[in-house]
């Protein structure tokens, strides 16, 4: 499925509310609130935009940008 948006936040209710925020002005939005569970999403999902938190609890979203775009 093809998204407008994924949210990368370890926040939950940050994601959850800024991803419900996007929705009610159709930005077709889902979020993530790991490293891994970005990852996972990534391989079946094409966003057209992430917005990345920076600190992600264990990791980096410097770190899971390499990861992935590597």
């Amino acid at each position: 499925m093809k998204y407008d948006c994924l949210i990368v936040d370890d926040e939950v209710i940050l994601a959850e509310t800024t991803c419900e925020y996007f929705n009610m002005f159709e930005v077709r939005s889902a979020y993530v609130t790991g490293a891994e569970e970005c990852e996972r999403f990534l391989q079946e999902h094409e966003p057209s935009l992430i917005l990345l938190d920076i600190n992600l609890g264990q990791t980096s979203g410097f770190e899971l940008t390499l990861g992935v775009y590597a």
